[in-house]
């Protein structure tokens, strides 16, 4: 009885591990979605959800609220220490499919009047996958707010 026991014992402890085991390799096979943006920008929140100071952040599937922060250092002169430009809060609506990787890229800004000039009117380029470009809008807190309450 006690051999019989310990075998069984034996059996359920490998049909465990073997189901642990399956269950970690087809996890691991099913990817999320993330986003990558530039060093310029910061991601803040994820629908309100502080994430971690990363250039990639993994996304959950469905609507997605990215709020986002631009900020860059330029230098006019060699003598001059820079001057910082920096954004209000922007926002990103997705609809993030499963297992896709977004990407965003401002346009090419050389200089604090550029950085200026597209915070005034602040547009991205996103692509999914490498590929579909399309330039989308970000939005300031009144344009979001005016959004969700025309909706």
């Amino acid at each position: 009885m006690n051999m019989t026991m310990t075998t069984s014992f034996s059996a359920k402890t490998l049909l465990s591990s073997i189901t642990i085991g399956l269950a970690l390799l087809f996890g691991a096979s099913a990817q999320a979605s993330s986003i990558t943006v530039p060093d310029s920008i910061i991601v803040e929140t994820i629908n309100g959800k502080n994430v971690s100071f990363e250039h990639t952040i993994g996304l959950n599937h469905g609507q997605q609220l990215v709020e986002i922060n631009y900020r860059d250092i330029f230098q006019d002169n060699a003598d001059d220490s820079g001057g910082w430009v920096r954004s209000e809060p922007l926002y990103l609506t997705l609809n993030v499919d499963d297992n896709q990787r977004y990407e965003l890229a401002t346009p090419v800004i050389y200089s604090e009047e550029d950085a200026r000039e597209f915070l005034d009117n602040p547009q991205v380029t996103l692509s999914i996958n490498g590929q579909h470009h399309k330039d989308v809008a970000l939005m300031t807190q009144l344009q979001l707010l005016t959004k969700l309450v025309l909706k």
